[in-house]
């Protein structure tokens, strides 16, 4: 099966998102096109797309593919990875080394693929998208504080900020722009 999914990233082509693979112990059972793979996705509107585009260029080479779409967040998305209840679902690589494994810093591929290899997973090829994160404020706003870069907001420590739960607990969000811009 790794072979499979190794096809199928190296169509999709390559920038900051990866698709974690299923257990090489598994990977045996996917050897001719009457296979089933089993495609997961998280519970948002990308993660939905870009597991139906996987889903569709798999059938068209003549595998049969099961959709299991919308199963929740990361976490339940990555525990039916390990428990063999999917076979591979799209992860970006900042969560997944951040969120699911708790790598610090900016770990490279083989560091995320060594930290997976004890599980029996695999992180594949990059397919072409990055989801960086941003910080947002209404054009008024940030031209009243002459707001121009992030580190701007540094003087306005009283300014309400909104973020997202992970935002707020990733080492690569809050946390690390707190200490970089105090």
């Amino acid at each position: 099966m790794r072979h499979l999914f190794q096809w199928l990233v190296g169509l999709v082509l390559s920038a900051s998102l990866h698709l974690p693979a299923i257990a090489a112990d598994s990977a045996a059972g996917l050897a001719n096109s009457e296979s089933v793979v089993v495609i997961g996705s998280k519970n948002f509107g990308e993660s939905y797309l870009l597991s139906e585009i996987a889903a569709q260029m798999l059938e068209r080479q003549g595998f049969s593919v099961e959709r299991r779409f919308g199963l929740g967040g990361t976490l339940i998305c990555y525990e039916a990875l390990r428990n063999g209840e999917i076979d591979f679902y799209i992860e970006y690589t900042g969560t997944l080394s951040q969120a699911v494994l708790k790598m610090p810093g900016k770990p490279s591929r083989e560091e995320i693929n060594a930290e997976l290899r004890a599980l029996d997973l695999q992180m594949l090829g990059e397919i072409g998208f990055n989801n960086t994160y941003a910080v947002a404020v209404r054009e008024s706003q940030a031209q009243k504080l002459k707001l121009i870069e992030v580190g701007d907001l540094a003087k306005y420590p009283d300014l309400p900020l909104a973020f997202s739960h992970e935002f707020l607990q990733r080492g690569d969000g809050w946390p690390g722009l707190a200490e970089l811009y105090g």
